[in-house]
């Protein structure tokens, strides 16, 4: 049976998430930490360079009605005194300059939620990032007990120069934590700088009791840019389509033991930086859900959701919920 492991592929895929965009705020963060306050990304520093430079290349004009007794004081049509000097012979008028006020760079978060819940992407991880994840949900499908699991995941290889590879253990079993477990594998690539494509097997391997058996599978993923600045409202779109077998045929193909090929899918819409809002259909049922990171500095990704909502598979909704936490190495 493959009910309570459909919601581990959901578990893996937060660990995932956060895997990939640590790479990529990572590096956005080091660009912003090169404004520091001896460069010229501060508009306080610049505005003071600007003032300093200016008062040197005019400190003879500096404002004052005479400077010699034979000097007289300027006027203007009216005949009232002006406050500006009369340049001397060779001398230019000096005028103010109009400084441009640049702001610092905005503040950007360390991760970025997912962009699928039980679906796996076109994306995964690459060498140098890892990361854990606990999942639970309301209840299994057909059983009316709280269900949860715990992954650990990390990366090989560069997806962007040759290949990427994705290694996650699942536990099963939170009594007993090691008794029960899977290994997965994913391999992924980079072909453009929105689209990326992956193979991988879910329950490569199984130690203990498991339930859910092996599942092997193809997805490709683009991001479409709405907004040119990604902070602001709706300012990204990522489109998910894949096709696998196992757990992601039908419910009724699994019951009848019928070996196809199911089709599933997600749209991910960046309602805010740091907010995605989630559709997806599995291959067997519909889930929607948010992700989202809910500090700046912390890559702590989290995703409350609910499956099974249109009845084609299971025995109505269930409410499920993932934490995942990214780090580096």
């Amino acid at each position: 049976m493959f009910y309570r492991n459909k919601f581990f592929v959901g578990l893996k895929l937060i660990i995932t998430s956060i895997l990939l965009t640590i790479n990529l705020n990572t590096k956005e963060k080091a660009q912003a930490t090169n404004c520091n306050r001896f460069s010229k990304c501060s508009p306080f520093e610049e505005i003071k360079n600007l003032s300093i430079k200016n008062h040197s290349a005019t400190k003879e004009k500096v404002l004052i009605l005479s400077q010699s007794p034979t000097e007289q004081p300027n006027t203007d049509n009216n005949g009232s005194p002006s406050l500006r000097r009369v340049p001397s012979k060779g001398e230019t008028e000096f005028e103010p300059q109009r400084i441009p006020l640049r702001l610092p760079p905005k503040r950007s978060y360390r991760s970025s939620p997912s962009i699928t819940i039980i679906n796996p992407s076109g994306y995964g991880a690459s060498w140098g990032s890892a990361g854990i994840g606990i999942g639970v949900q309301e209840r299994a499908r057909f059983i009316d007990q709280i269900d949860g699991v715990f992954g650990f995941g990390f990366g090989l290889g560069n997806p962007q120069k040759n290949l990427g590879v994705q290694v996650g253990i699942t536990l099963v079993d939170l009594d007993n934590i090691f008794k029960d477990g899977t290994l997965s594998l994913k391999l992924h690539r980079l072909i453009a700088n929105d689209t990326s494509v992956a193979v991988g097997v879910q329950g490569l391997a199984t130690f203990g009791e498991t339930d859910g058996g092996s599942s092997g599978y193809g997805s490709f993923t683009r991001r479409f840019i709405l907004k040119p600045d990604r902070s602001q409202p709706f300012s990204e779109l990522y489109t998910t389509v894949g096709i696998g077998g196992g757990q992601f045929r039908s419910e009724s193909d699994i019951n009848n033991g019928v070996e196809s090929i199911g089709v599933f899918g997600s749209v991910a819409v960046k309602i805010i930086e740091p907010v995605n809002a989630i559709a997806e259909w599995t291959g067997q049922d519909l889930t929607i859900g948010v992700s989202f990171v809910p500090f700046h500095d912390i890559p702590l990704v989290i995703i409350p959701a609910i499956s099974d909502i249109t009845g084609t598979a299971g025995d109505g909704a269930r409410f499920i919920f993932g934490a995942g936490y990214g780090f580096s190495f």
